[in-house]
């Protein structure tokens, strides 16, 4: 799997993470999916973010090498 289809694949399956946590807060509402939240789901789009960024600068990166050496 290639960096871009890697860093592709990371985006698709945190949309579709959020999109199924906001189900289940349509239909969970108490202190404990609050926490859940709080501590897990939130810091995730920070993560996923800095992941992807990190992932471009790998794709940058190997390309360069690639030119180099080539």
């Amino acid at each position: 799997m290639s960096v871009d289809s890697a860093r592709a694949r990371l985006q698709l399956v945190h949309k579709e993470l959020l999109l199924r946590w906001g189900r289940v807060c349509d239909v969970w509402d108490d202190p404990v999916r609050h926490a859940l939240q709080e501590r897990q789901i939130e810091p995730l789009d920070g993560r996923v973010r800095s992941a992807m960024s990190a992932m471009e600068k790998m794709r940058d990166t190997i390309a360069a090498v690639r030119r180099e050496c080539g």
